[in-house]
C-alpha cells in the first residue's frame, strides 16, 4: 500500500510539472520591442537577460534594437510620430515631462514590480532617483542608470609629473580643487611635440555629441556659479552674468589657454570618452557607466583610472549632477504588463547589473550590496557626489532648449564672444518658451 501511495504521489508531480510546462508552451506568443541607446557592454549583457528571462517565459520574444545615442531620440520620435511605437523605450530624465505631456508613456504596473500601489514602487527605488517621471503620484519610468559625476585620472600620467592620483583623491574628498586650480594642473599633464603641438590633453570636455552631453558637463559648474537656464518667471537666464564667468572660467579657458576644445577632441557617439580610453587625456568628467568600457576596450587604462570629486567654485558649498537614464513603455504598446514584468526581472540584480555592464539602476539599498562595493572604485566618491547633485532644468521644451545652448557654445569657442552668444540663446528660448 505505501509502495502504490509514493508512486501516486511521484506521477502526481511529474503530471502537475508537466502540466505547468504545456501551460507556458501553450501560452499566447508575445514579442516585446525594447529600443535602448547604444552602449555595446550593456546591451550584450541585457540581451543575455532576455535568454535568462525565457527559460521561465517561453512564449515571450524580446528583440532589442539600439542606436547611437544621438540618433535614438530622433528615430524614437519618427517611430512614434508614425503610430509605430516600441513597447519599451531608454528615455533620459529630462524628456519625461514632454513625453508625459503628449500623452506617450504608460504609468508603471505595480503588480508587475510585486507591489501594491504607487507608492510601493516608489519605494523600490533611491531617493531621488524618480524624480522627473513621477507625475500625480504615478511612476512613467524605471531607472536602469541613476548617474553622478566625477573626475577620471589617469594614476599613470600623474606618477610622471611626480603626484601620486590616489593621495589626491582622498585629500580632495575634504578639501576639492577649485576650478582654478584644476585647470592649472591640467596644464601640467600636457604633453607637446617639438613644435608644440598638444600630444596629450590634460583635459578636454566632450564635444559634438548631443545637447544633453553638453548639458550634463556644464549644469553641475552651473549651479556652483549660482546660475540657471531658466529663471522662476519662465523666462532664460543662461546668459546671466554668473552663467557668463562660468562658462568663461570653465569651459572658453581651454580655448583661450590653448589646452583644448573642439577641435583637438576624438568624437565617438559610443564611446564619449575616446581620448581618455587612448590615454591623449589625462583626466576627464563622467560618470559610473564608463570604466566598464574601458574594462573591454582599454585595459591597461581600466587599471590605472582613479575617481576623485569634480573641481568647485566654492569647495565649501559643493554642487554636482545627477540624472536617471530609464525604461518607460509606451502608452501605445498592447502588451504593457509583460513589458513591466521583464523590466522588473531586468532591474532585480542591481549588483550584477553595475559589475557586467556598468549601471548603477537606483535600486534601494544598492550602495551598500557586497557587489557594489566590490566592483564601484571610489565609492566614496560617488556616494558624496550622489549627495551634492541636481538635476538638470525641467521644461516641456527642454529639447530645442537644449540644443539652442549647444549651439551657442560651439559659437563662442570658435570666437571667444561668450555674452553674444549667449544673450542670443536666451532670446531664442525665450521665443520657443512663448515670451
Amino acid at each position: 500500500m505505501k509502495k502504490i501511495t509514493l508512486w501516486f504521489l511521484v506521477l502526481t508531480v511529474i503530471l502537475s510539472t508537466f502540466s505547468a510546462f504545456m501551460i507556458a508552451q501553450a501560452a499566447e506568443p508575445v514579442t516585446i520591442t525594447f529600443w535602448h541607446h547604444t552602449y555595446t557592454v550593456a546591451t550584450d549583457w541585457m540581451r543575455q537577460q532576455v535568454k535568462e528571462y525565457q527559460k521561465d517565459h517561453p512564449n515571450v520574444n524580446i528583440e532589442i534594437v539600439e542606436y547611437p545615442h544621438g540618433d535614438y531620440e530622433v528615430k524614437l520620435r519618427v517611430a512614434i510620430a508614425a503610430g509605430n511605437p516600441p513597447d519599451i523605450i531608454n528615455l533620459l530624465d529630462y524628456i519625461f515631462p514632454e513625453f508625459y505631456e503628449k500623452g506617450w508613456l504608460a504609468p508603471v504596473e505595480p503588480n508587475s514590480f510585486g507591489v501594491e500601489d504607487q507608492q510601493g514602487v516608489i519605494d523600490l527605488f533611491e531617493k531621488p532617483c524618480l524624480e522627473g517621471m513621477t507625475f500625480d503620484g504615478k511612476v512613467f519610468g524605471v531607472p536602469a542608470e541613476y548617474n553622478t559625476f566625477v573626475l577620471f585620472m589617469n594614476k599613470k600620467h600623474f606618477a610622471e609629473i611626480g603626484m601620486d592620483a590616489e593621495k589626491l583623491s582622498q585629500e580632495w574628498m575634504e578639501n576639492p580643487l577649485t576650478w582654478d586650480e584644476f585647470f592649472v594642473l591640467a596644464k601640467k599633464l600636457e604633453k607637446r611635440d617639438a613644435s608644440g603641438r598638444i600630444m596629450r590633453m590634460g583635459f578636454n570636455w566632450v564635444w559634438g555629441l548631443d545637447p544633453f552631453w553638453y548639458a550634463q558637463q556644464y549644469w553641475a559648474g552651473l549651479r556652483q556659479y549660482g546660475a540657471n537656464v531658466i529663471g522662476q518667471d519662465g523666462k532664460a537666464t543662461i546668459n546671466s552674468p554668473e552663467s557668463v564667468a562660468h562658462f568663461m572660467d570653465t569651459w572658453y579657458r581651454l580655448v583661450k589657454d590653448n589646452m583644448g576644445g573642439p577641435d583637438i577632441a576624438t568624437q565617438n557617439p559610443v564611446y564619449a570618452f575616446q581620448d581618455f580610453m587612448n590615454e591623449r587625456q589625462s583626466m576627464c568628467i563622467g560618470g559610473p557607466w564608463a570604466p566598464a568600457a574601458w574594462r573591454e576596450d582599454a585595459p591597461e587604462v581600466y587599471e590605472n583610472f582613479v575617481v576623485a570629486p569634480i573641481p568647485q567654485k566654492d569647495p565649501n558649498n559643493p554642487k554636482n549632477f545627477v540624472h536617471t537614464y530609464a525604461l518607460g513603455v509606451s502608452s501605445g504598446s498592447k502588451v504593457q504588463s509583460e513589458a513591466w514584468e521583464f523590466l522588473n526581472f531586468l532591474l532585480s540584480k542591481p549588483g550584477e547589473m553595475y559589475k557586467v555592464a556598468g549601471y548603477i539602476n537606483g535600486r534601494e539599498g544598492i550602495f551598500n550590496l557586497p557587489d557594489i562595493e566590490e566592483a564601484l572604485q571610489g565609492s566614496d566618491v560617488y556616494v558624496q557626489s550622489y549627495k551634492t547633485g541636481e538635476f538638470v532644468w525641467r521644461s516641456k521644451t527642454w529639447a530645442q532648449e537644449g540644443d539652442i545652448i549647444k549651439k551657442a557654445i560651439e559659437e563662442f569657442m570658435q570666437d571667444g564672444q561668450v555674452k553674444k552668444h549667449l544673450d542670443e540663446a536666451a532670446d531664442e528660448i525665450n521665443k520657443v518658451r512663448g515670451y
